[in-house]
């Protein structure tokens, strides 16, 4: 792997480690080791919506929930990307590291739903349902007791694991759960 760089930068009040890839190589790295600050589906106005899907560091924004046509885009930066709307225009938005997108137009996307099966280093198995506020965490797939948790704010949640202890947990985006352990869940 080509390695071209390792910073730290600051996103959403949290450092992160980031390391610069030739975007080729991106995906040749695992799943568990990939955060996608912009894949699975976002809500605006606390409704399900836009669908963003990311390859390398190209867009594509299924606007179908809207009757809108699919829009494209790319990643210009760890923190914005710029998509154009066929039906409106061209538009950057900024990821905050904590579930949302700040669009320039003054819109901002959010990821709301801690629900689905997630990933952990790539295996397949915490299932985490969510009702209101209340948030239930299937961990059978690694033989290990049902955790019991409530979101806290947009994208973040506190859950209880009886087997260990209370994590705090952020929404980065609709596929990616980061821990206060250290832990990264994605889909």
């Amino acid at each position: 792997m080509n390695l071209r760089s390792v910073k730290t930068i600051l996103l959403g009040g949290m450092s992160l480690l980031v390391a610069t890839l030739p975007i080729a190589q991106i995906a040749q790295v695992s799943a568990s080791t990939i955060c996608s600050p912009v894949n699975g589906q976002w809500y605006f106005l606390g409704r399900p919506g836009p669908i963003i899907t990311q390859s390398g560091d190209l867009l594509t924004v299924d606007m179908s929930a809207y009757g809108r046509p699919t829009a494209t885009g790319r990643i210009l930066s760890p923190t914005q990307i710029q998509v154009t709307f066929p039906d409106d225009g061209t538009f950057v938005g900024t990821l905050n590291g904590r579930g949302q997108i700040n669009w320039n137009n003054s819109t901002v996307w959010q990821a709301l739903s801690f629900a689905g099966t997630w990933q952990d280093e790539g295996r397949p198995g915490p299932v985490v349902t969510q009702s209101g506020n209340r948030l239930k965490v299937d961990m059978s797939a690694y033989r290990r007791p049902t955790a019991a948790g409530r979101v806290t704010a947009p994208a973040n949640a506190s859950v209880r694991f009886p087997d260990d202890a209370t994590f705090n947990a952020i929404l980065v985006s609709p596929s990616c759960i980061q821990w206060s352990n250290g832990t990264t869940w994605t889909k």
